[in-house]
């Protein structure tokens, strides 16, 4: 989509590979390290994760961070 390396005359570049997402976490063995989003079905801690997010939505504070990391990533 973009030339970053601003390379003279490319028109149009395909990659083809298989769809894997980047390695996954070494304590849960699943295969990609970003966390699921809290929305997905397959989300361990989603209602957790949205039940602390509407909290710091309503009485934002600092305090609430370390938890909604925490459930987020252990998702």
């Amino acid at each position: 989509m973009h030339n970053a390396f601003m390379l003279e005359d490319v028109e149009k570049t395909v990659l083809r590979a298989p769809f894997a997402p980047a390695p996954r976490g070494l304590f849960t063995g699943s295969p990609s390290l970003s966390p699921r989003p809290p929305y997905f079905v397959t989300n361990r801690t989603g209602r957790t994760t949205l039940e602390r997010l509407t909290a710091f939505t309503t009485a934002p504070g600092v305090h609430r961070l370390p938890g909604i990391f925490l459930s987020a990533l252990r998702g």
